[in-house]
């Protein structure tokens, strides 16, 4: 894809933005303190918890696209619908729970509930969902598109400059950054849906022109496909960026409310994000699915326009990988590797290390494992059912998971994920319920199986 060299300067001066942005909120906020290093002092208010959940939880930028080319607003009733309502059912529940509870990570909550040995398998099957491969390998398929560099180099060299300021800024630099991708994100995509209605036509052109099942709520998948997305939306309960968010919140209230106003936000860019992929399906034939807004931006967007949306999904896949980096960094550093601290500079020097440890094991699996899909798609499938029930029932004061039934609760549906993916894979075995069952779907209904004989009540 040729770009225009006001295009190319745009997006260098993007990643140079972040890095220098990153780093002087670093310099403004030199403490040495836990709290103001993994939580920002828990000092972040209502726009800037907004700004920075709503711009994290969009990593798959690309794939939505694929979605929506591929099979209408279907793709809207799987990854939208089911999802506000979990989020909205998390702040009504959890989010002043966990603001009000001031524990740092979920593994450090799992240990006050459970124990010690819970808190260490908990920390490693998080590691399977905040690893940020997946991004990583987005971000640099996106950067070898536009300079022509190898895919290895690209890879690395994007991942450093996207992690560099979260060394020295910790949480806060990651909030300020996420906070203008937030903005950034926003601007490209409704520059896209306004130059695709001025140059291809308005949208009732654009849905005439596309085909019926396209416009169909269930669209090409089964009603048994859309409600396994309903039950896969419940891994917003043990999702660690919205743990970290509350926790970070300068009251409950905040985080509580911040989550009801991220949900209308979501809904605003699930809208351009749906019209803009349909613009895509109706006026152009695209070999690669997961190229839908690019191939869209490209045809339609003059040079400075095209430069603004190119960052704009670059700040969408960057806000993703950049929290998920920092909370994978916080889970080695502060959890794992826990008995070796001394002080609370101990901590962030750990945390520092884990996040070199993060950027070298998510550059190996983009580069093992070549397909973002599929990367986040394995990782979650095996970690969210083991977590599920252990975050819920430690949120409530009267029922419990015995220490004897902890491991099991949360190791039994993992296992029962991951062989449903491993047959899936190797295809050996040809049964009708395990090869049209999705591995995340039996692992959840193997959590809620499993929790209905562990949760006891105190």
């Amino acid at each position: 894809m040729n770009l225009h060299i006001f295009d190319i300067l745009i997006i260098i001066l993007f990643f140079l933005g972040i890095l220098v942005f990153g780093l002087k909120v670093k310099k403004k906020e030199n403490s040495q303190n836990k709290q103001d290093f993994l939580l920002a002092g828990r000092t972040i208010t209502l726009p800037f918890f907004v700004a920075s959940l709503v711009a994290t939880w969009y990593g798959n930028i690309l794939g939505i696209g694929e979605f929506v080319y591929q099979s209408g607003i279907v793709a809207w009733v799987c990854f939208g619908v089911p999802y506000y309502i979990s989020a909205y059912i998390f702040a009504k529940f959890f989010a002043k729970k966990i603001n009000q509870n001031k524990f740092s990570t979920i593994p450090e909550q799992i240990e006050a509930k459970y124990g010690k040995q819970a808190s260490h398998f908990a920390s490693i099957v998080i590691l399977l969902i905040t690893l940020p491969a997946a991004y990583v390998l987005m971000l640099g398929s996106i950067l070898q598109t536009f300079t022509g560099l190898s895919l290895t180099l690209s890879i690395i060299i994007s991942t450093i400059i996207s992690l560099a300021f979260l060394y020295y800024g910790g949480f806060k630099s990651d909030v300020m950054v996420n906070s203008v991708q937030f903005i950034l994100m926003y601007a490209g995509f409704i520059i896209l849906l306004v130059f695709a209605v001025i140059k291809l036509g308005s949208i009732e052109i654009m849905l005439n022109k596309l085909p019926s099942q396209h416009l169909s709520a269930t669209g090409d998948k089964s009603i048994q496909y859309v409600i396994a997305w309903f039950i896969i939306s419940l891994q917003t309960f043990v999702d660690p960026s919205f743990h970290q968010r509350c926790s970070a919140a300068v009251n409950s209230k905040t985080a509580k409310n911040g989550i009801y106003v991220s949900i209308l936000f979501w809904m605003i860019f699930d809208f351009l994000t749906l019209f803009t992929g349909l613009y895509a399906r109706a006026f152009f034939e695209i070999a690669d699915p997961l190229q839908a807004y690019l191939v869209l931006a490209h045809n339609i967007l003059p040079p400075i326009w095209l430069g603004i949306f190119i960052v704009g999904v670059l700040s969408v896949i960057i806000s993703t990988l950049d929290s998920y980096a920092f909370i994978s960094a916080i889970t080695i550093g502060n959890d794992l590797l826990k008995k070796f601290h001394k002080n609370e500079s101990s901590i962030i020097r750990f945390t520092q290390i884990g996040l070199i440890i993060t950027a070298i094991f998510s550059v190996a699996i983009a580069l093992l494992i070549p397909s973002a899909i599929d990367i986040i798609f394995k990782s979650s499938s095996v970690a969210i059912p083991g977590l599920l029930a252990p975050i819920v029932v430690s949120y409530l004061k009267n029922y419990t998971i015995p220490q004897k039934l902890i491991i099991p609760t949360i190791g039994i549906p993992s296992f029962i994920a991951l062989i449903f993916l491993i047959l899936q894979e190797i295809k050996i075995v040809e049964i009708a319920f395990i090869t049209n069952t999705e591995p995340m779907l039996a692992g959840i209904l193997t959590s809620l199986i499993v929790a209905i004989f562990a949760i006891k009540k105190i």
